[in-house]
């Protein structure tokens, strides 16, 4: 249609030469109504016809029917014609029975009843002439559509206002063929909504992937719950069917996403975690009003952790970082922040090492820290059976110069993030952390004993979890990474499984943890069940639309592979939790609390000066005693 071609100011024009010939129209159909019979008027009448054109144009431009796109006209649209007819109707009634007589002495009868007839053609035919155009409109893309070229056919799933607006929005993006909705809302079966049918429940998918080839669901349900979203995931998982979703509510209030702000499943939808609300008073224990210390800010689990406290609202928050890069990135970002909420925190970026003590001390004694939480550390467990003397180094003694350092200067409170990695070590890595659990319980231990029955000036705390989402060290990013440049996916072991955790949800468990407990408790975040990485990436490449070589009728070229790598030096087929089995519960649902045997530091102190002396003198006799400390002496406590 060549009117689809004109530019809009062309539309518009035209739209107002049909709009007065519809006044007219309106106008002689009303008379007609009136009398039953044909109608041609007469020369006083003339009058009637050329006031309700000349009346209509300005009013109508004034109640904005001509910035609407007739395509997308919506129950907005048709109250501004309700209201600029009747304007019209009024206006036209006031000149024909005051201005005509008694300026230009024109007496033009009309019926009593003709406005109201008037006003009721006009609402049909102006009113009915752009739902008319505008269903041909839609007709003409819906025939355009599969001759598009770049076709995508897609489903949206849930036709709720989300569903509605998102319909709307993909209607006039001609690669997307929107073929229907998907509802479980079995009473809207068989309706149409926006010219496109609700086709069923998700039933329905799979018949519809095998006559449409292939296919895209477009969640739109950001109300779901978690375990609901985790059962149409798992629905869909075998059904060789794309997905996207919209993105979360909070986005959308917060003005962060738009409704066609479509993203990729993330692994959080399939892990499915129950939300747990947290306790605004242990969150608020170490943080609120107080001077607070992270190292390794910069870092995954670390700028995580000076998000959160930032919302916290503490007196000062000091991020101490080793990487320039990484330090920048996080001061900006909470620099920002600040602006923009007009906050008055105090946000100090301090570029340093923990493994240089007196620059570490200097810092707490400079700002009076009262919380430290040390996230700092070298977490990459191929890496750092490569590189064992930096493991050490940064993992061992730098936990025990800013422990040392801490209690030197009087910190309050301070909180070790540790690993599930650390218990029974297979790894440099985690020997290194188990090492620096057991110097963070030998320094609380010494502190307890040397203060007797007066009140410790430095509480320690433990923080153990599993793998976090979206970290450096996480498995998700690669496999997503493989997935796009289309296989092979690198698992370890077919058997392999790890606990997964978001990082929010770790950082802010780890913050309610640190107010809980006495001195050096070491808690455990529960992680839920652990999760097999094989059955996860194979969730990951049938919800992005591919198939698995292994699966049948799949051509050796397409699909994804997966090739088993072995398990690399320093690995576990599982991870866990605790050492030993005495576990009690504490006032947070999803926070638990270990109680083991510590280590006098005088056995401390032995190991670290034994691994020191060791230094240059070849990694494999660190390594070994790495292994000793770190499993053998904690097997010995435990028997």
């Amino acid at each position: 249609m060549f009117i689809l071609n004109l530019s809009r100011r062309k539309k518009h024009f035209l739209m107002m030469i049909i709009d007065l010939f519809l006044v007219s129209v309106s106008l002689w159909l009303a008379f007609i109504l009136h009398s039953n019979e044909w109608f041609w008027p007469s020369l006083n009448q003339w009058w009637l016809f050329i006031s309700a054109t000349v009346l209509a144009l300005p009013i109508f431009i004034n109640f904005g029917l001509y910035r609407e796109v007739v395509r997308f006209i919506g129950h907005k649209g048709m109250l501004s014609i309700f209201q600029a007819t009747g304007i019209l109707v009024l206006l036209w009634l006031l000149v024909a029975t005051a201005i005509f007589p008694l300026y230009f002495e024109l007496e033009i009868s009309f019926p009593r009843f003709l406005p109201i007839l008037f006003w009721m053609t006009l609402l049909l035919v102006v009113g009915g002439s752009r739902q008319l155009a505008r269903l041909v409109l839609l007709e003409i893309a819906a025939i355009k559509a599969p001759t598009s070229n770049a076709n995508k056919s897609v489903l949206i799933y849930g036709a709720g206002r989300v569903g509605l607006e998102l319909a709307s929005s993909l209607s006039h993006n001609k690669e997307i063929c929107v073929l229907g909705f998907i509802d479980d809302d079995h009473s809207l079966h068989g309706h149409f909504i926006h010219n496109l049918e609700i086709l069923g429940d998700r039933t329905e998918i799979g018949k519809i992937r095998s006559r449409s080839g292939p296919l895209e669901v477009l969640l739109a349900t950001p109300s779901m719950s978690t375990g609901q979203r985790k059962d149409v995931l798992k629905y869909l998982e075998d059904k060789k069917v794309a997905v996207r979703t919209v993105p979360s509510l909070n986005d959308f209030a917060s003005g962060v996403a738009k409704i066609n702000d479509l993203r990729n499943i993330d692994i959080t939808d399939l892990l499915a975690r129950k939300e747990v609300e947290p306790n605004q008073k242990l969150l608020a224990t170490c943080i609120t009003n107080k001077n607070v210390l992270v190292t390794g800010a910069g870092g995954s689990i670390g700028s995580e952790l000076c998000r959160q406290i930032y919302e916290l609202n503490p007196n000062c928050l000091v991020l101490f970082e080793h990487s320039e890069l990484s330090l920048y990135r996080i001061n900006l970002e909470l620099k920002t922040l600040s602006e923009i909420s007009s906050c008055e925190i105090k946000i100090v970026p301090i570029l340093g090492s923990i493994n240089n003590k007196k620059h570490f001390e200097e810092t707490i004694r400079n700002f009076k820290i009262d919380t430290v939480y040390h996230a700092a550390a070298y977490k990459h467990v191929t890496l750092i059976e490569n590189n064992i003397s930096a493991g050490v180094r940064n993992n061992i003694f730098g936990t025990l110069n800013v422990a040392q350092a801490a209690l030197s200067q009087n910190v309050k409170h301070f909180i070790l993030i540790s690993t599930d990695k650390a218990v029974r070590p297979t790894s440099v890595m985690g020997a290194t952390k188990r090492i620096a659990e057991m110097i963070i319980q030998g320094l609380s231990q010494q502190n307890q004993q040397l203060a007797g029955d007066q009140e410790l000036t430095t509480r320690f705390v433990i923080v153990r979890f599993g793998n976090v989402l979206g970290s450096s060290g996480s498995v998700i990013p690669l496999f997503q990474q493989q997935i796009a440049a289309g296989g092979p996916i690198t698992i370890t072991h077919p058997e392999a499984t790890r606990y997964f955790m978001t990082i929010s949800e770790a950082s802010q468990l780890v913050i309610q943890a640190g107010s809980m407990g006495d001195n050096c408790s070491v808690f455990v975040l529960d992680m839920g069940d652990p999760v097999s990485i094989l059955s996860l990436a194979k969730q990951m490449v049938y919800l992005s639309g591919h198939l698995l070589k292994s699966d049948q009728n799949v051509e050796n070229d397409s699909g994804i592979a997966i090739k088993y790598t072995g398990m690399q030096k320093g690995e576990k087929i599982h991870e866990e939790l605790f050492i030993g089995e005495n576990i009690t519960v504490t006032k947070h649902p999803m926070i638990m609390k270990a109680q083991e045997d510590f280590f006098g530091w005088s056995d401390i102190e032995g190991m670290l000066t034994e691994l020191e002396s060791q230094y240059g003198l070849g990694e494999d006799k660190m390594q070994q005693l790495l292994m000793q400390y770190a499993i053998k002496k904690t097997d010995d406590k435990l028997a």
